[in-house]
């Protein structure tokens, strides 16, 4: 579970009394009216520009397992029913490469896009990096898909204008506008924090949809807020996603540089005591027996200036620094002990990614069997016949229902199946002969009772071909 952030808000009050009034002279220019949020848009062009881009933005639907418990109807939804979620995302690939949160995929048996002309298409994972929040799916299309251009952040600048496309709270090809207030944010989501903050207006929903500057360029991966902050959002910078983008398609996960070593940044008051700048470097706070670190001689106390020439100042440079070299690779650190100046050579070794399994498991979901509803069914009791209102021995109970099934999104937990067809059942053992009779290529028509009173349903089964 990922930690909560406290965070401290402080207001500053300007009195309009202690500001001295100029009049403007006459020779100088006249000073530019500051504008409305609205007429900033008009001005920037925003309705053209998004036209431009809507179709390169998708929303992605996802199912999970049904929770279990006596508190998952209170925080998951009706227990026996599919957990879903919305994000959204963008094309990378005319061939069906779409960009996500890995958040927003996380686990999920069952995976949809749905396009800006609302046409819906099946996806599956094929890549994802838990690290930065990434995740890289696959779409099942024969048309080519509208291509997002990626831009950099290299030379971004704070009050930069930027545009936030996505699907809202479920509210999908939704455009907000605001500007990059800051970039290089940690906030406590993992090692390599470096993100954009905006204050384009991004909720639940916007997750894994992009950042875009105002020549259609994606700039960002919309991926965290600060709830109750304001308005401030995050975006993991598109260099970042540039960078592992071939491995993820390629391999299916990123594979890091590592060292074996415990680090932290120097406080004003620590960096004293080793008579340091609390920017000269990032001290070594224990390493690991027998790591690459530990082989080239590196000790508790030792402070690492730079990896291959390139300044360490802080521990997030440090990390970024080593992920980008592979395992197997010879690299120079340069460090200060006991106030001397040294240097040595390490063998890179790849990073420990415990993410991994849960990566895989869901790149690898669980298939549903071809010609199965995707239900679990139970017979209909004499108390909830009396219940209903059913006659007895009629009916039979739906009690769970399988992510990404045919039943998914059609039959609730505590239906009541009537009919199959126009065949009447009695009980759960009625139900797989009565499927196997149906045309595979056509719905079936199936009659439940819900809420009271009879509902007509259709469901389309699963072909081998699927």
């Amino acid at each position: 579970m990922r930690r909560l952030l406290a965070i401290l808000s402080t207001v500053a009050f300007l009195s309009t009394s202690s500001l001295a009034l100029t009049p403007l002279q006459a020779d100088e220019p006249p000073r530019q009216e500051v504008r409305s949020a609205e007429e900033a848009a008009q001005l920037l062009g925003v309705h053209e520009l998004f036209e431009t881009l809507r179709h390169q933005v998708v929303s992605v639907q996802t199912e999970m397992a049904p929770p279990t418990g006596a508190l998952s109807e209170l925080f998951q939804g009706p227990d026996g029913e599919p957990v879903r979620g919305e994000g959204s995302g963008f094309v990378v690939d005319e061939e069906g490469l779409v960009v996500t949160n890995w958040h927003v995929v996380a686990g999920a048996q069952s995976i949809q896009i749905t396009t800006a002309d609302g046409q819906s298409h099946p996806a599956r994972l094929i890549g994802a990096d838990p690290s930065t929040d990434i995740a890289l799916l696959e779409v099942d299309t024969d048309e080519p898909m509208e291509v997002a251009r990626l831009g950099s952040t290299e030379d971004l600048d704070p009050g930069t204008w930027v545009i936030a496309v996505g699907s809202p709270f479920g509210l999908e090809q939704s455009v907000t506008v605001g500007v990059i207030s800051a970039k290089g944010r940690q906030i406590g989501l993992g090692p390599y924090d470096d993100f954009l903050q905006t204050d384009a207006s991004i909720n639940p929903g916007n997750s894994g949809g992009p950042l875009y500057n105002l020549d259609g360029e994606v700039v960002g991966v919309n991926t965290a807020i600060i709830p109750f902050g304001g308005g401030i959002g995050f975006a993991v910078p598109v260099d970042t996603v540039q960078d592992i983008l071939p491995q993820l398609r390629d391999d299916g996960h990123v594979v890091r540089g590592y060292i074996g070593a415990g680090i932290q940044d120097m406080s004003p008051d620590l960096a004293e005591t080793f008579g340091l700048d609390p920017r000269d470097g990032v001290l070594l706070r224990s390493i690991e027996p027998d790591g690459p670190a530990d082989e080239a001689g590196l000790a508790e106390g030792d402070v690492i200036t730079h990896i291959n020439t390139e300044r360490t100042r802080n521990s997030v440079e440090l990390l970024s620094s080593v992920a980008r070299l592979q395992p197997g690779d010879s690299v120079r650190v340069d460090l200060l002990r006991d106030g001397e100046r040294r240097h040595t050579e390490i063998e890179v070794g790849e990073r420990p990614d415990p993410a991994r399994q849960e990566v895989e498991q869901t790149l690898q979901p669980e298939p549903i069997e071809p010609g199965r509803l995707g239900v679990v069914l139970r017979s209909v009791t004499r108390d909830m016949a009396e219940r209903y209102d059913l006659p007895r021995g009629v009916g039979v109970y739906v009690d769970r229902i399988e992510a990404g099934s045919p039943a998914s999104g059609v039959l609730r937990q505590g239906d009541i199946v009537l009919s199959i067809g126009e065949t009447q059942v009695r009980a759960p053992a009625d139900v797989p002969p009565l499927l196997r009779e149906q045309p595979r290529d056509e719905p079936i028509r199936i009659l439940i009772h819900r809420d009271g009173e009879p509902h007509y349903v259709a469901v389309r089964l699963l072909t081998e071909s699927e």
